[in-house]
């Protein structure tokens, strides 16, 4: 039985290339064609004679020529080369018979069930001598549209398709599969559809199949809702396609087997606060046969064995890194057959902090020998719970993953009276079943998790009042397993085998910042460095082995990464903006339940004060967020194109919810590496103030002065032995001035350009193994650029006014730099100086405008009880561009 649906893209044949072929034209692609009632044949060219005409069969003497002509020769007649057919493509035919004309298979998806290998994708021919259109006419995206009147459509194809439904349910910037988006003035609709597991070709028997849509309604002028379905789903060849629900998916042809083993493991589920952890009471097995009839493990004298934990009394304990494993051998069972058992039902009887995994010899890292079980959660507790008063039985169904789909509905509403809402509801539920593969009607289950947010806002000047909910569930879930060619599932793998619904892009690359199969990612991660969108770290432009704060001549316009401003609201000691990790991008933290709310006035238009209250706490812990803040913000513009600015904020803060961070760093001379930042709950208990200003003017045309000042104090409220304990300081803080100046002076054609630049630094970290230091550092240089050769002008030229532009450029400058350490372990006192000379010339060259540098950079920098270090620099580039 041959079911599924079929994909068939094919690119528009050109014309003829020459006149040899006379067959009667079928039809052009995208035009279509006419089909015959019945085969067709020259009927009149039809002769009693026995002779045989060898001919090529395009050629138009195999049809017209009679007996009596001869071969010729080319004195006369022109020489005519073959022409190969397959240069215009192939002849193509829809599921209908009818002629869809010459051309080139580009796109290829094709599913037939009950058959093996059934799952096909071709993003063209499966000969490689033959034409790839799609990666070599279209780069890897084909796109299809129509509409009429208010009705639009397109159909896009590729490999790299920006997608995104909401911030829960699905987020791709680059998914690989096929989009449809419909829209009328009142609903706009997508859907999607692809093959996680192996997107780009092959045929396989097991398969991983992902769809989804998304519509979008306006109801009124002021409000639009919004509908959302994904699921992903295995999805097997052999069996039926109309055997069950196809999109509560079913086992692979590996994973369904009759499972030998069981195995329960019970743990700490906070194993690093050092209190108690889990305390299992009983625990038992409940089968179920092919009759419904379900029967005891204890009954049948089939008990577990049990390895790990601490035995108080009747009661086992499992505390900090400890566990506690049940193994159920079935092939040992006696009274049943294993292979006749449609489920399988673990209770447990629980208690305090505890953590419920379960797996099987099915479920497993996938490696050849020996493979190794691999534990996924099944059961957790609420809370932090040491008193054992949330005793409670667990009936846990063994469940081999089979689907995961997400359900959701959001909401906006736009300026209503001053009122503002925006949210969204989202449900992610997990189907699994029983692995029996002799029972046609196998047991299957799903278990669901929510999340969900709403924003509102409400102004009426000079007031506005903003508010924020949000909760998301522990076992909240956006990403599913991806079946191998041969029906196996890696539940552990160095790269991890699962796609993502809603991906991890902190820096809004477009690229996911984790490896995932068969798509592209960034393993180096920097969000918020990158103001000026070049892909570059904004601290190390050049791209070399010394951030540019560091580097000489252009530490002066670089500043250091601690002189930057932000909020920090998860209070982990990094801004919020600059903060990458390795989770989905959520608009919440998972597992995490709470609110934010803020009142806002305006004083002018320039000042406004704000009033706050944050609180959240860990829907599966004991964590818990609480923050009173006060913040304001003031911005004066100056003449001559001067501004001043002024933020302070203030905030009471108990926070002790980890939020740990992979950041990355670069010290001087070191290519920079992605680093682990642990959350060291600098805020458990604290008062926190920051206060920023700057400030940039000029003193007459050709000086121009910045200034910048941050300060930001830290103090624990607890006691100063309990904040030693955990290696902090009661009191810490950063203070930070900085203060620039230069001069450009216009001496013919050429401009001298004196800069001064004082960096005041006084650090003490939160954590005692950081030093604390003060340290003073002055730079100051003089650089002169001088024009060469010939003047490029322009329409806005105008002689005698303002500098001019030259292709041709030589540049010379001298740069002396002190560093003094005042107070502290910080870097010994220091002097140094650098001498830099460099040509460039700038050209248009075959379209592209070359920019080709040559230069010299000499310095030395002298470190006091170190030896003198020189450095010396030289550099020819050429760099080309549009």
């Amino acid at each position: 039985m041959k079911t599924g649906a079929a994909l068939l893209l094919l690119l528009l044949a050109v014309q003829p290339l020459c006149a040899q072929y006379l067959g009667r034209p079928l039809g052009v692609l995208g035009q279509g064609g006419q089909s015959e009632i019945a085969p067709n044949f020259g009927m009149a060219l039809e002769e009693p004679v026995i002779h045989r005409y060898y001919a090529p069969r395009q050629l138009v003497e195999s049809y017209v020529r009679p007996w009596y002509v001869s071969e010729g020769g080319y004195a006369r007649d022109l020489y005519r080369r073959y022409v190969e057919s397959s240069l215009e493509g192939e002849q193509w035919y829809d599921s209908f018979g009818t002629p869809l004309g010459r051309g080139w298979l580009v796109y290829s998806w094709t599913q037939q069930q009950q058959a093996p290998l059934g799952s096909k994708i071709l993003k063209g021919p499966s000969d490689p001598s033959r034409v790839r259109a799609y990666d070599r006419f279209f780069s890897q995206l084909v796109i299809a549209s129509d509409g009429s009147g208010q009705h639009r459509m397109r159909l896009m194809v590729g490999d790299e398709i920006y997608t995104s439904f909401t911030p829960l349910t699905f987020y791709k910037p680059r998914f690989n599969g096929m989009r449809m988006d419909y829209a009328t003035d009142l609903c706009q609709a997508s859907l999607i559809l692809s093959r996680p597991s192996e997107p780009n070709r092959g045929e396989f028997t097991d398969a991983t199949h992902l769809m989804g849509g998304h519509a979008q309604f306006q109801l009124g002028p002021l409000m639009k809702v919004g509908l959302t379905y994904v699921n992903a789903h295995n999805a097997q060849t052999k069996a039926e396609f109309t055997a069950g629900n196809p999109l509560r998916g079913t086992l692979t042809t590996q994973q369904n087997q009759v499972p030998k083993t069981i195995y329960v493991q019970v743990r700490d589920d906070s194993p690093a606060d050092g209190q108690f952890g889990a305390a299992l009471f009983s625990y038992d097995i409940v089968l179920e046969d092919t009759s419904g009839q379900q029967v005891r493990g204890s009954q049948l004298g089939f008990l577990p064995i049990v390895e790990g934990g601490r035995s108080q009394g009747r009661t086992l304990l499992a505390e900090g890194g400890d566990a506690i494993l049940l193994r159920y051998d079935l092939d040992r069972l006696e009274g049943v057959k294993s292979s006749q058992l449609r489920r399988a039902i673990v209770e447990l009887s629980l208690a305090d902090d505890y953590r419920v995994e379960m797996a099987s010899n099915l479920q497993t890292d996938g490696q050849d020998r020996p493979p190794s079980p691999v534990f996924l959660p099944f059961g957790r507790a609420a809370g932090n719970v040491h008193d054992r008063s949330n005793g409670t039985v667990l009936h846990l169904d063994y469940l081999l993953p089979t689907a995961e789909e997400l359900i959701g509905v959001n909401w906006d509403l736009t300026e209503w009276g001053g009122l503002s809402l925006q949210g969204e509801l989202a449900l992610s539920r997990r189907y699994g079943q029983y692995p029996s593969p002799n029972i046609p009607d196998p047991y299957q289950a799903v278990s669901q998790a929510a999340a969900a947010y709403t924003l509102a806002a409400y102004r009426r000047l000079p007031w506005a009042l903003f508010t924020e909910l949000f909760s998301i569930d522990d076992d909240y879930s956006t990403n599913y397993w991806l079946t191998q060619g041969n029906g196996q599932i890696k539940y552990r793998d160095l790269v991890p085998q699962l796609y993502e619904f809603v991906e991890d892009d902190d820096d809004h690359n477009a690229l996911p910042d984790w490896e995932r199969p068969f798509q592209e990612w960034s393993p180096v991660v920097w969000p918020g460095y990158d103001e000026n969108a070049d892909f570059r770290h904004d601290n190390n432009e050049n791209a070399n082995l010394i951030p540019d704060y560091e580097e000489p001549f252009l530490r002066f316009r670089a500043d250091r990464p601690e002189f930057l401003f932000g909020l920090d609201m998860n209070h982990n000691g990094t801004i919020d903006r600059f903060e990458n990790d390795e989770a989905p991008d959520y608009p919440y933290r998972r597992d995490q339940r709470g609110y934010n709310a803020y009142l806002q006035v305006q004083v002018g238009p320039d000042m406004k004060w704000s009033a706050g209250h944050q609180r959240a706490h860990l829907l599966s812990g004991a964590g818990h967020t609480r923050s009173s803040y006060l913040l304001g913000s003031w911005t004066q513009l100056l003449g001559q194109g001067g501004r001043l600015r002024f933020f302070t904020q203030g905030a009471l803060v108990r926070d002790d919810i980890a939020d740990d961070l992979v950041e990355w760093v670069q010290t001087a001379g070191s290519l920079g590496r992605m680093r682990a930042l642990p959350d060291l709950l600098p805020q458990r208990d604290a008062w926190t103030h920051t206060l920023y200003a700057d400030l940039e003017h000029q003193l007459g045309r050709g000086v121009r002065l910045l200034h910048r000042a941050k300060w930001e104090w830290l103090y624990q409220r607890e006691p100063a032995a309990q904040v030693q304990a955990r290696e902090g300081r009661k009191k810490a803080g950063f203070f930070g001035m900085i203060n620039k100046a230069e001069w450009s002076i216009l001496i013919g054609m050429g401009v001298l350009e004196p800069r001064w630049k004082s960096e005041f630094r006084r650090e003490r970290p939160y954590s005692s193994r950081l030093p604390a230091f003060t340290e003073l550092e002055e730079t100051g240089s003089l650089l002169w650029t001088q024009p060469l050769l010939a003047e490029r002008v322009g329409v806005n030229y105008f002689p005698g006014y303002g500098r001019q532009k030259f292709n041709t450029v030589l540049e010379t400058g001298l740069e002396f730099g002190w560093r003094w350490a005042l107070a502290g372990a910080g870097a010994p006192d220091s002097r140094n100086w650098s001498a830099v000379i460099q040509l460039s010339d700038r050209v248009a060259y075959q379209g592209y405008n070359l920019v080709a540098r040559a230069g010299l950079r000499m310095g030395e920098e002298r470190i006091q009880g170190q030896r003198t270090q020189r450095t010396s620099l030289f550099l020819l580039s050429i760099n080309a561009g549009l």
